[in-house]
Order: C-alpha cells, then sequence, then structure tokens
C-alpha cells in the first residue's frame, strides 16, 4: 500500500473503532443499572464478627454492592446481629446444611461445602454433562 492511501485507511480503520466502541457502550454500558430488575432469588450472608448467618434477596445483595464498592473487592453488609459491617456471601451446603462463606475452598467449586465436600454446583454440571451425552 502506497503512502497516499494508507492514511485514508487509517482513519477509516479509527473512525470505524469509535463508533463501534460508541454502539457497544450505549447497547450495553449505559444500561447497566436496569439489569438488577431480573435478579431473582435469595442469597445466604455470613457474618465474620458474629458467625451470625441470615438470608438477603440476591437483587438487594448486588445492588448493596453497586451502590458501596469503591475498589476490587466486594464491600461487606451490615450484620442484623452485631450492627458491624462484616457480612460476606454464604452458602449452605444442600447436603449437610452447613453454611460457609462463598469461595472458602481453594482449587475447586465455589459452593464446595468445606464439612462434607458436596458442591451443588459440580453437581448440576455433571447432570447437564450427562444429559448431552445422552443426547437430551
Amino acid at each position: 500500500m502506497d503512502e497516499s492511501t494508507k492514511k485514508p485507511v487509517m482513519i477509516g480503520v479509527i473512525v470505524a473503532c469509535l463508533a463501534l466502541a460508541v454502539f457497544i457502550w450505549i447497547k450495553w454500558g449505559s444500561g447497566s443499572k436496569g439489569g438488577l430488575t431480573t435478579v431473582r432469588g435469595q442469597t445466604w450472608m455470613l457474618c465474620r464478627s458474629c458467625n451470625a448467618s441470615w438470608e438477603i434477596p440476591k437483587r438487594d445483595y448486588f445492588k448493596y454492592i453497586e451502590e458501596h464498592v469503591s475498589g476490587p473487592q466486594v464491600p461487606p453488609l451490615p450484620c442484623p446481629e452485631c450492627g458491624e459491617e462484616s457480612g460476606y456471601r454464604a452458602v449452605k451446603c444442600a447436603k449437610c446444611g452447613k453454611i460457609f462463606f462463598y469461595g472458602t475452598m481453594t482449587n475447586t467449586f465455589a459452593d464446595q461445602c468445606p464439612d462434607c465436600g458436596y458442591s451443588q454446583d459440580e453437581q448440576d454440571r455433571k447432570e447437564a454433562a450427562a444429559k448431552r451425552a445422552a443426547g437430551g
């Protein structure tokens, strides 16, 4: 490509990239606040200070995080028992009922129970894989 056509082509590429970036921002970036309306279900919380556990709607959990995040870490929620800001997302084991912090075990599923080793996520994936293998 000679010098006389290189500059217009580069300008065209830059303009196309900027247009694509604006399109993506308008389509997905600016509407992020509305996404919370589709979040359903409950999530468990566990206090690091007093070990109290409680359930809250996932929508409220993610809304609180969205409003209070100020860095790369998830902010703790206030504990309804002791009032300390030390409530973090937890999981209740579907097998033994233990409530533990989400992601306690390393190199495994985030919902794997530290007591009995059961993981609902792992079970769901196994069932989905078996269903796919069976042609369903």
